[in-house]
């Protein structure tokens, strides 16, 4: 049995990638590896000083040929500041395709080659607080998967896009009746089930998954591979309705009382803490919930 941490970034989070590192270092165990998977441009940064543990990969290594042949990879200016990386699809050149999408298609393709049981995906501004024991994330064989009934309402539109077409690149009738949510900044797969999902998707398209994916404006790698996951009841995946991350999604910075306060809420069970990284937190207030979460062990 193994387990292996996973997180796309890139050189903006620089700084919240490396005090999320050092919490997984320190709370999991010695043989779990943590994988970054960074633009080519920002690989020599997340490179220095890594230690043993830390396996830093570039987009290009992992993106699908399909997804490359489908859209045309760039660098593009007049970008905000945390799209480094953007790609055209050569076929519909505008929008272009936003970091973000990048790192979903990486996310997915990484995990999809892994040969661990569970993959665990952290996101950069997110802090480990607790024992990351693989057995929380698995029931025999089966891997656990976060899963909200009724997370999506009405008032997210995106998120009902995003259900939508996961059911359609499934080739499932309909989205699932009770909308559910399944995305979070700390939440696990199994790589089997994610191969088991893009091979669905390849099968209902009838081209290779990577260019069905880069043909889409309208995507969530965690819909898709959730949607999947929860109606295909094959025994390798158990549901839970709780992120175990004790998450601030509220764009509006935090100051140092009111994280003070936000450290103070967590829920018993809780193994990590989220900072939304575009809520423009100051940094030594972050720096103060790293340290109070540091000193906990």
């Amino acid at each position: 049995m193994s387990m292996v941490v996973v997180t796309p970034s890139h050189a903006p989070d620089l700084a919240s990638f490396r005090r999320l590192h050092a919490s997984v270092l320190r709370w999991s165990d010695p043989a779990v590896r943590h994988i970054v998977a960074v633009p080519e441009i920002d690989v020599p940064l997340f490179r220095a000083g890594a230690d043993q543990r830390l396996v830093v990969v570039g987009y290009r290594g992992l993106l699908p040929r399909e997804f490359i042949e489908t859209t045309r990879l760039a660098r593009l200016p007049g970008l905000p500041r945390g799209y480094r990386i953007g790609a055209v699809n050569a076929r519909r050149p505008w929008p272009p395709i936003r970091g973000w999408m990048l790192q979903q298609v990486v996310k997915l393709a990484l995990v999809s080659g892994l040969d661990d049981d569970v993959a665990l995906l952290i996101d950069s501004d997110v802090l480990a607080i607790a024992p990351l024991d693989q057995m929380l994330f698995r029931r025999g064989d089966a891997v656990r998967l976060y899963r909200l009934p009724h997370g999506v309402d009405e008032g997210m539109p995106r998120h009902r896009r995003w259900l939508a077409g996961s059911a359609k690149l499934l080739g499932q009738n309909a989205a699932e009746a009770d909308s559910p949510d399944y995305i979070a900044p700390f939440n696990s797969w199994s790589p089997v089930v994610v191969r088991a999902a893009l091979k669905r998707v390849s099968e209902v398209s009838g081209t290779p998954w990577g260019r069905t994916v880069g043909s889409s404006l309208d995507f969530s790698e965690f819909m898709l591979v959730g949607s999947f996951a929860s109606t295909k009841n094959d025994g390798k995946t158990f549901l839970s309705d709780r992120s175990l991350c004790h998450s601030h999604w509220d764009p509006r910075p935090l100051t140092l009382a009111a994280a003070q306060a936000f450290a103070e809420d967590l829920a018993p069970g809780d193994l990590a803490i989220h900072i939304q990284s575009n809520s423009a937190t100051p940094e030594g207030v972050l720096r103060w919930v790293a340290q109070r979460f540091e000193d906990r062990r």
